[in-house]
């Protein structure tokens, strides 16, 4: 496999490089929200549209946030709901879901497990039986004269009268 790589390496040209990060970036240098405001407004960059709510937001813990979502939600409240709270509501809503499904212990699952197994085998006997009786029944004697009439419909047809007829309903 490291020959490979060796070999993509010798092919690569200076316009396939990939650069990734952000133009003027320092790699291992973290700056906090205020350093980056300063830098943003020397750039003459705006502040972004949702500035307010990421304010807002910027102490209280994502649980606090979900509950006080989750009750504005509840009263009614969700059409005032800024686009970034939605999102934020929708998502943790769908991962708690997700988890609660995970950990969800069902007590019956033996119960209706059992059961489910029981009427497949139950079906597959009843089904074995009818096939049973169905053959000796009525197959066999079906069969049976089936060829007792094919001898009879035989016997019929080697008579000169009856070719006869045959003969002359087919000109017709």
């Amino acid at each position: 496999m490291a020959g490979k790589d060796y070999v993509a390496m010798i092919r690569a040209k200076p316009e396939d490089r990939q650069d990734h990060g952000v133009k003027g970036m320092k790699w291992g240098v973290r700056r906090s929200s205020s350093q980056l405001k300063v830098e943003a407004a020397k750039r003459g960059e705006a502040k972004p549209a949702s500035s307010s709510s990421t304010e807002h937001h910027g102490s209280e813990t994502s649980q606090a946030r979900y509950a006080r979502l989750k009750a504005q939600a509840k009263a009614g409240g969700a059409s005032s709901m800024s686009q970034e709270d939605l999102k934020f509501f929708n998502a943790r809503t769908e991962a708690v879901a997700k988890v609660n499904k995970l950990n969800e212990t069902n007590p019956g699952w033996l119960k209706t497990t059992t059961k489910t197994v029981l009427q497949q085998a139950a079906q597959r006997q009843m089904q074995a039986v009818a096939d049973g009786i169905a053959g000796k029944y009525i197959s066999d004697p079906i069969l049976a004269a089936l060829k007792d009439n094919s001898a009879a419909v035989a016997a019929e047809s080697s008579t000169p009268v009856n070719y006869l007829g045959k003969h002359r309903a087919k000109k017709k």
